[in-house]
């Protein structure tokens, strides 16, 4: 009975561990800034995997705890080991769709870049010739602002409205509306 409780035990620290420490387990839709690069499917629902460490120290809990508590009612290793199995098994999966809908619910605020093509903004810091300025716009609904360099060469006053035609990297190529 002794080696259900200290595995009970030892699975409800690391469940308890990963909950108060944050595990992301596996949430999945970063943003990260590498030029020509596109992230396709950057805007997908966080997903969990079954084999995080909260699914599994759940289904580890269960079973330590189901088979203490079916030795101590007289039940053989074998059989405490059914119950603990079955017990665990049925937890993780409650665990599992518990975090799934938790993970659902999440919001997020990432904007692909590429999503800016084609819309209209208003130059924010002027673009010079062959240089960098500042574009701001509406995209998702929400404001923001992006180094924009001119598709054609030509500088682009501040107060200008471009329309994004191209991105480069983390930038947008504008022309003059």
């Amino acid at each position: 009975m002794l080696i259900f409780i200290a595995i009970a035990l030892a699975s409800f620290l690391l469940v308890a561990g990963s909950f108060l420490f944050g595990g992301h387990d596996g949430d999945h839709g970063g943003d990260h800034d590498h030029h020509d690069f596109s992230h396709e499917g950057a805007d997908a629902d966080p997903t969990i995997s079954f084999f995080s460490p909260r699914v599994i120290g759940t289904l580890t809990m269960g079973f330590g705890a189901a088979g203490a508590i079916a030795r101590f009612y007289g039940a053989n290793n074998l059989v405490a080991s059914m119950w603990g199995l079955g017990s665990g098994v049925m937890l993780a999966i409650v665990m599992y769709q518990m975090t799934t809908i938790i993970y659902k619910q999440q919001a997020s605020s990432l904007i692909d870049t590429e999503t800016t093509i084609g819309r209209t903004g208003v130059v924010t810091t002027a673009i010079d010739a062959h240089g960098i300025g500042e574009v701001s716009l509406t995209v998702a609904g929400q404001y923001r602002v992006y180094l924009a360099k001119a598709a054609k060469g030509r500088g682009i006053d501040k107060g200008s409205t471009v329309k994004v035609v191209s991105v480069v990297g983390s930038q947008l190529v504008v022309e003059e509306m």
